[in-house]
């Protein structure tokens, strides 16, 4: 009586992706998180700290990459350097690993907790975010644009993980109000050249409509109201966003080639010249 042996299916390789740039305080904690995959890559953004030195501890695989105003724009390519199938940028670890071993899904979204100035925000458009955080290779597509910068290829199946404790992953996003404002300047200035790249004009109308629309839909919509003093907080700061990247808009229409720099020579020039010589 003959015998066989049953093939079992190779295990996929699970290649972890991070970008970074001065995360020294927070670097280490995070690739704690992904010692469990079987690559860990690296993505350093011209860090000015420890950052590169403190993943070097973790991987061989650190790349320097220029750095850009909304870095995220770059994953496409950090993620073009890892050898896995598979991609994770933090834990989930046996649930993720069950998912790529029955081989039944493309992408995987994931729910997120941000904590945002000091605790988990639930509600003002940060709560019940599910994000394309573990997927197979070539199967997202890259946008150079900082939301929705992840989208599935045509054909690939999805499985959203359910909103439970062990299943979430944990975003540190802003840390105080101060923060939030340093990154909204480099953001803003990203998504005042794409409305002008898309050809949009400024008007005092799409402004306000702007800032209208992001308020209601983030404090009503959103119910931005149950976070409190700091839901309130997120959603008046979100408009000063909306309305930044309209006024950064109405910049580049005024002033085409930094011309506003040309003008603030001949201004000092006319001031000069009154003294004479």
């Amino acid at each position: 009586m003959g015998s066989s042996t049953a093939h079992k299916p190779e295990k996929p390789k699970v290649s972890a992706v991070i970008l970074a740039r001065n995360e020294e305080a927070n670097i280490r904690y995070c690739l704690e998180t992904v010692r469990w995959c079987d690559e860990i890559i690296v993505v350093d953004m011209e860090s000015t700290d420890r950052t590169p030195e403190i993943a070097r501890e973790y991987t061989d695989r650190v790349y320097s990459h220029p750095r850009l105003a909304a870095f995220d724009i770059a994953k496409k390519f950090a993620v073009e350097k890892a050898a896995g199938d598979w991609m994770v940028p933090r834990s989930l670890s046996q649930t993720l690993l069950e998912i790529s071993v029955k081989n039944d899904a493309d992408i995987v979204e994931v729910p997120f907790k941000h904590y945002i100035m000091g605790d988990w925000v639930r509600h003002s458009g940060w709560g019940g975010t599910t994000l394309p955080r573990f997927f197979r290779k070539k199967k997202i597509i890259f946008k150079e644009t900082i939301h929705n910068y992840m989208q599935s290829a045509p054909g690939a199946s999805i499985v959203r993980l359910q909103p439970l404790e062990d299943n979430f992953i944990s975003h540190f996003a802003y840390i105080d109000s101060a923060h939030f404002v340093e990154k909204m300047n480099r953001y803003t200035s990203v998504e005042a050249q794409h409305l002008f790249d898309k050809g949009d004009a400024f008007s005092y109308y799409s402004l306000f409509r702007a800032m209208a629309h992001e308020f209601y839909w983030r404090f009503f919509g959103r119910k931005g109201y149950k976070d409190g003093a700091r839901g309130f907080s997120l959603c008046l700061m979100m408009v000063f966003y909306r309305a930044l990247s309209y006024i950064k808009l109405w910049e580049k229409r005024e002033f085409p080639d930094s011309q506003v720099s040309g003008r603030y020579r001949k201004l000092r020039e006319s001031v000069l010249s009154g003294w004479g010589k």
